[in-house]
């Protein structure tokens, strides 16, 4: 494959017409099989902090409303965009010369996540639930990172036109991975119960069991460690003409100072880190608590900051600041606020629509995906069966979905697919639904899981493709985090209820609800697909 060219003028709408041959042979590209072990790398830890550890949690007696507030673990996800600027500009002593930029920060968080997922191993949630907490932050923090610059290194590594093959076999090593962590997991928590139970008649959960299917989830990550030493650092943008960028952007604030609009916007970014997870459940509270009343100063303080902005962007007011830390402040220009100016600066007042997608298009999905494994552990699904049926059955279909979804990406357009993956989503939540009124019913299983599944992977294809058409390769680690935080930073909020909801109000209402969350962004995708990218 070529390295990836910035073309301002290219659609994720456009679909290049190729002969059936050449859109397979795609697939057995390089660089497209090197996606494969990265995908199973980045795919191993999402399961292990959510939907595996609801299930081991609900086993250990923990209830579902608790279940559903630890789901806010997965929002490190949807806030990685704050540190994004970090890995893709910062380099590792020691590490960035030897392996280089992608990779360097590729291999140190893998190696985070490894070490995280032993220390949670080595902890009892039923005996002290507060470690494990702990560690699956750990993992959802090097995890988002890893995110981080496999997303940067995948859209290094190809133009445009193959983006939607290596999303295709991204996707497919990711799904991979989610049946050994979601599949593996439990088969292997099963089979180690076997003695522990013999030693322990009428034990329902043992620690052990659990223990060591997580330390082999550990060892799993060698994988992607192996893949990344082996391999060669993607053609990126010349650090000189970066170098140069910064070295004009400090004389300049030498010479002028800096914007005042820039330091107005600066405590944003600390802001985020330090009140992270919390700020919208403390809102939450307090919106309850006290009727309108934080929500009416909460509008107020954000339209007094908005008219300040504007005020200082229309005067260009600037602030003098010392020669000596001119640079630092170039080098945060160019690594915060030129990739999103230039995002902004490329699509205007057609943005809205674009974020407003991103946020809602996973919606349905991932909210419902929080209550998945407590509704089988509810409905008196043994372990072998989840394992089966949910996590290998269901991610085969995954896998299926997402390689036609590629393969339809590049025959009809991102687009259709990505209106198709959201109806097929949302409607296949109503399956579930179904499903709560049959019953231990191990066919009906199958046939929903699968048919959620496939609808899931022809979405999740078509979506990465979307996403990745709309960065700019110059930027493209620091805009795609912030498009991919955005797509579950929502979702994950939402999620979060999601036990208090079930409880409530029972399963069956719940999935009903969250394939009524999809119809939104049915009418995102129709108005998005009348944006052009530049």
């Amino acid at each position: 494959m070529q390295a990836p060219q910035n073309n301002p003028n290219a659609s994720p709408t456009s679909a290049p017409k190729l002969a059936w041959t050449q859109t397979l042979k795609v697939y057995l590209e390089p660089a497209s099989l090197r996606m494969l072990s990265l995908g199973f790398s980045a795919g191993l830890p999402l399961l292990l902090v959510l939907g595996t550890l609801s299930f081991w949690l609900r086993e250990a007696g923990i209830d579902r409303t608790t279940i559903g507030f630890l789901s806010w673990v997965g929002l490190a996800y949807g806030f990685k965009w704050v540190w994004s600027p970090l890995v893709d500009r910062m380099p590792i002593p020691w590490l960035t010369r030897t392996l280089g930029r992608r990779r360097s920060w590729l291999l140190a968080s893998q190696a985070v996540i490894m070490v995280a997922l032993v220390s949670m191993a080595m902890t009892d949630p039923q005996q002290s639930l507060a470690p494990v907490v702990w560690c699956a932050i750990a993992v959802a923090f090097g995890s988002a990172t890893q995110d981080i610059a496999l997303d940067a290194f995948r859209i290094e590594s190809a133009d445009t036109e193959h983006q939607a093959a290596l999303a295709a076999t991204y996707q497919t090593g990711y799904r991979l991975a989610m049946i050994w962590a979601g599949a593996g997991t439990l088969w292997i928590a099963a089979r180690a119960e076997v003695p522990i139970a013999a030693a322990s008649a009428g034990l329902q959960y043992q620690h052990g069991a659990w223990k060591f299917a997580y330390l082999v989830m550990a060892a799993s990550m060698l994988i992607g460690m192996f893949t990344v030493i082996f391999t060669k650092e993607p053609i990126s943008r010349e650090l000189l003409t970066e170098n140069a960028d910064i070295e004009a952007s400090r004389n300049l604030f030498i010479e002028f100072g800096i914007p005042l609009w820039g330091l107005l916007l600066a405590p944003i970014f600390p802001a985020v880190i330090l009140i992270g997870m919390n700020w919208l459940f403390f809102f939450s509270v307090m919106l309850l608590q006290n009727g309108l009343v934080p929500f009416f100063f909460a509008l107020m303080s954000i339209t007094l900051y908005y008219g300040l902005m504007r005020v200082t962007i229309k005067f260009n007011l600037r602030v003098p600041i010392p020669a000596f830390s001119a640079r630092f402040f170039a080098w945060i220009e160019s690594a915060f606020f030129k990739p999103i100016a230039d995002f902004v600066r490329r699509y205007r007042k057609q943005a809205i629509i674009i974020l407003a997608l991103i946020a809602t298009y996973r919606i349905s999905d991932v909210v419902m995906g929080i209550m998945a494994n407590p509704f089988y552990v509810d409905m008196g699904f043994s372990k072998d069966e989840v394992a089966a049926v949910t996590k290998v059955y269901g991610v085969a279909m995954t896998l299926v979905g997402a390689f036609v979804g590629g393969v339809l990406s590049l025959r009809m357009g991102v687009m259709r697919v990505l209106m198709l993956g959201a109806i097929l989503s949302a409607a296949s939540n109503l399956l579930f639904a179904w499903l709560s009124t049959r019953g231990h019913d191990v066919t009906a299983l199958v046939w929903v899981v699968s048919a959620d599944n496939l609808a899931g992977g022809i979405a999740s294809s078509a979506f990465i493709a979307y996403l990745s058409s709309l960065t700019n390769v110059q930027y493209s680690a620091t805009q795609y985090a912030l498009f991919s935080s955005m797509m579950l930073l929502l979702p994950k909020f939402v999620a979060g209820f999601s036990g208090k909801y079930v409880d409530a109000f029972g399963y069956a209402d719940f999935f009903t609800s969250t394939a009524l969350l999809g119809v939104p962004v049915l009418i995102l995708v129709a108005l998005a697909s009348r944006t052009k990218t530049r």
